[in-house]
């Protein structure tokens, strides 16, 4: 008796968990959330007694003077009082070292040097996938990152846990782009979008908050998560074979044929061979496409350059929601789960729709998702405007806003290896995440850093990002973009539902689908 009955699905099932852990390794983007917490108030001991006090918004921990939180308390509400400004809901790193009181470290933070790491990934790994072959350059990948994660929390110093984590980076942005370029080619295309659903990103991060929960500091959530990885890298390794679709289209037909034997065994189903293309006489040879001649072809060029636009929009705006969000629970857990879980169950709900609604293609998915993304952001303006932040109707509205913005991360990767061609796939989505990675970072700069303010004649520079002077104007950079973003797929995305990959973006690709 079969667990799971003989059939294609069966290797579409391991392709679906494959990618889900997959997730978990490139998960280590948002860990920096867990790196760089700090607690609202802490206590410490002094020769006056224990002393608890509100942290600064520095979040420096060293006592300078601090108004006592405690004082004129005695017995019992007195050690109550104490219990609750020392609890803290995680021991990070940037608690341990001290990063915050330490001057130029604390301009220099874990998530900088580890963007550094997934930009250098970004430029070099895409390209190596496609030269090289998809399983290789993800093992590799793999072998980089994984030691790394765990080497980041072995050492006491500082500056390894920063060069450590920036190789962690290398491999994040391998499993993120080459991952998805090989699972995408082996997984059935009529299952390619549950890939994205059902194996997606939030279940991941809370994957990644239970083991911060049960860990409780951020050494041993490093060294669980780097354990945890080994099972994506031995699927990889052991089981999946090479992508076909990379093979033939590297002319390599002996070892594609092996690749697809490999699958049937593996799906307990009979071997049909694939015959060689045959050749035309006098038939003009395949131009090889490569990262510049796309810009050659006109339709490529409009389909990178809305890519890009994508990317970026989705980048910028799915990043300012999730670090402005931060403040939406008063328990840091709460906001972690609420956000995971409900976006995971809405992309859940998408992947099985898909199926059952043939009309639901990447342009549909964006379009609404966008809108309703948009919608969302103008009532929590409205909320902001009224001064009802923090009520529960205030945290609903937001985490939609949340969640359907993150949804259009799944467009934005379809679209990545169904509009463009096997031989640059790989390099065009590295180049993709490369727009989203300085997005990223921009997104960071206006949440985080120094706001350049003109009153009259002068300029004030603030010690506080945008969303400290002046919030709502976040959310109004979200709508903007997101009106650009749908104003630009109306006109010009195209339907790639279904579409074989190994026509992709070329003249034989069937006919766009009207969406």
């Amino acid at each position: 008796m079969h667990i799971i009955p003989p059939g294609l699905y069966r290797v579409d099932v391991l392709i679906l968990i494959s990618y889900q852990m997959c997730h978990f390794f490139s998960i280590q983007q948002l860990f920096p959330i867990f790196l760089n917490y700090t607690p609202k108030t802490a206590c410490i001991e002094t020769a006056q007694g224990k002393v608890c006090y509100d942290v600064p918004k520095s979040k420096c921990l060293q006592y300078n003077d601090f108004p006592n939180l405690c004082a004129n308390l005695t017995g019992t509400a007195l050690s109550d009082c104490h219990t609750e400004k020392s609890h803290s809901y995680y021991t990070s790193a940037a608690m341990e070292f001290e990063i915050y009181c330490k001057p130029g470290w604390k301009d220099f933070r874990p998530a900088f040097v580890q963007y550094v790491g997934v930009l250098i990934g970004n430029i070099i790994l895409g390209y190596v996938a496609d030269q090289m072959g998809r399983k290789k350059t993800f093992i590799l990948s793999m072998l980089i990152g994984i030691p790394s994660l765990s080497l980041s929390a072995t050492f006491n110093s500082i500056a390894a846990f920063y060069f450590f984590r920036a190789l962690t980076g290398i491999g994040i942005a391998g499993t993120m782009i080459v991952g998805w370029a090989y699972f995408s080619e082996l997984v059935s295309p009529h299952q390619r979008f549950k890939l994205r659903t059902f194996s997606n990103w939030a279940n991941a991060r809370i994957m990644l908050t239970l083991v911060a929960l049960f860990t409780g500091e951020w050494r041993l959530s490093s060294h669980v998560s780097a354990c945890i990885s080994l099972i994506t890298l031995s699927i990889v390794y052991f089981i999946l074979p090479e992508s076909h679709i990379w093979l033939r289209k590297k002319g390599r037909y002996a070892e594609a044929e092996e690749s697809r034997k490999r699958i049937a065994a593996l799906a307990g189903i009979e071997f049909v061979p694939m015959p060689e293309p045959e050749k035309v006489a006098n038939a003009e040879p395949e131009k090889t496409v490569n990262i510049c001649t796309v810009f050659a072809n006109p339709q490529l060029r409009k389909n990178i350059l809305i890519l890009w636009l994508m990317w970026f929009v989705t980048g910028m705006t799915a990043y300012l929601t999730d670090l402005c969000g931060g403040d939406m629970t008063k328990n840091f857990w709460v906001g972690q789960f609420l956000s995971g879980i409900l976006l995971s169950v809405v992309r859940i709900i998408m992947g099985f729709a898909d199926g059952y609604l043939p009309w639901m293609g990447r342009r549909f998915v964006l379009l609404c998702s966008q809108s309703l993304a948009i919608v969302f952001f103008g009532c929590v303006i409205a909320f902001l405007f009224a001064g009802e932040k923090g009520q529960w109707y205030y945290t609903a509205v937001y985490l939609a806003a949340f969640v359907f913005t993150s949804i259009v991360w799944e467009p934005c990767y379809l679209c990545a290896s169904e509009l463009m061609p096997t031989d640059v796939r790989a390099t065009s989505t590295a180049s993709c995440s490369i727009v989203g990675r300085f997005a990223n970072i921009g997104a960071s700069m206006l949440v985080s850093y120094r706001f350049i303010f003109f009153r009259e004649k002068s300029i004030e520079f603030l010690q506080s990002g945008l969303k400290t002077v002046y919030e709502p104007g976040v959310h109004m950079i979200s709508i903007s973009l997101g009106l650009t973003n749908v104003v630009a797929a109306y006109f010009l995305l195209q339907e790639t539902k279904n579409c074989s990959l190994d026509k992709a973006g070329t003249a034989a690709a069937k006919s766009p689908e009207k969406a």
